[in-house]
């Protein structure tokens, strides 16, 4: 399949590093409506968290896949079959939380646009820290707790959200146990139990809490750095400390905040207020 022009990619990979939005261009490809083409990739584009992929298969099926640590994979399909064939078409897409949009339409006059809804995709699609895209899982293939490592250092880990109901699974297994020590054993269920969760909460909300950020959604420094920091500490210049941290790497100002330790996930209170001071998130108004 031919390649996008590198303003086009260039353009695309800013868009969909947002958390919500939209973009639309021009493809042209002689061999996309051509049943003996095979399939292929039309673009990948990875940033920062988010991957947008149009490939065809060979059924002339042309499936956008849209990628991010908070919703995972979705897909929406246009069957190109019931699309007249045309060497240039219009690609539209649309992203959210909520949901994706694919829109295609030959350039004809008079041709109207042909759209899809996105839905969960069994085909995983993920950005490695290394910036490979790893591909987890399929139809009929269920995979939990996906690790990569490279020279020692992880490159894919599981999501926030994925951890979270691997901590679930464990507590509910761990509640199909049987034995004949009565109360003793149900105390120590319960207690084992409880501190899986603490560790969950512990683990999905620290995640959780720099995945918005590679989402495309820019955390206030200031309010943490004022929360969390001592005032000496904030006297001696620590905010510019932090900047020149994250200028001489490839990490964000954020990410060394956390790494400093000085956010305790586990602590409901202080969890509460450094999702409230980065992302103006307040736990009351959620909904749970």
């Amino acid at each position: 399949m031919q390649n996008l022009s590198p303003e086009v990619f260039r353009q695309i990979q800013e868009a969909i590093c947002r958390a919500v939005g939209s973009f639309t261009f021009k493809y042209t490809c002689k061999e996309l409506f051509d049943p003996k083409a095979g399939k292929g990739i039309l673009v990948q584009i990875p940033s920062k968290g988010h991957l947008f992929r149009i490939e065809r298969d060979e059924q002339l099926l042309l499936h956008f896949y849209h990628s991010s640590p908070g919703t995972g994979t979705r897909v929406a399909t246009i069957d190109l079959k019931s699309v007249s064939p045309s060497d240039t078409v219009f690609l539209a897409f649309t992203w959210s939380p909520e949901e994706i949009n694919f829109h295609l339409g030959p350039q004809i006059p008079g041709e109207k646009l042909v759209s899809s809804k996105g839905i969960d995709s069994k085909r995983q699609f993920k950005v490695g820290k290394d910036g490979a895209i790893y591909e987890i899982g399929g139809p009929g293939v269920e995979v939990m707790g996906t690790n990569v490592f490279i020279g020692g250092k992880p490159v894919l880990q599981p999501t926030a959200f994925e951890a979270w109901n691997e901590t679930i699974k464990a507590t509910e297994i761990l509640g199909t146990g049987k034995s004949d020590q009565g109360y003793i054993f149900e105390t120590a269920v319960t207690n084992l139990t409880l501190a899986i969760l603490v560790t969950g909460f512990e683990a999905y909300t620290k995640k959780r809490f720099l995945e918005i950020e590679q989402e495309g959604i820019s955390p206030s420094i200031e309010p943490i750095v004022e929360s969390f920091f001592p005032k000496k500490e904030r006297e001696a210049g620590i905010l510019t400390l932090l900047e020149s941290e994250a200028s001489e790497s490839t990490k964000t100002i954020l990410q060394s905040i956390v790494e400093r330790n000085i956010i305790n996930f586990q602590n409901y209170k202080k969890c509460k207020l450094a999702y409230n001071k980065a992302y103006d998130i307040k736990f009351g108004e959620i909904g749970l």
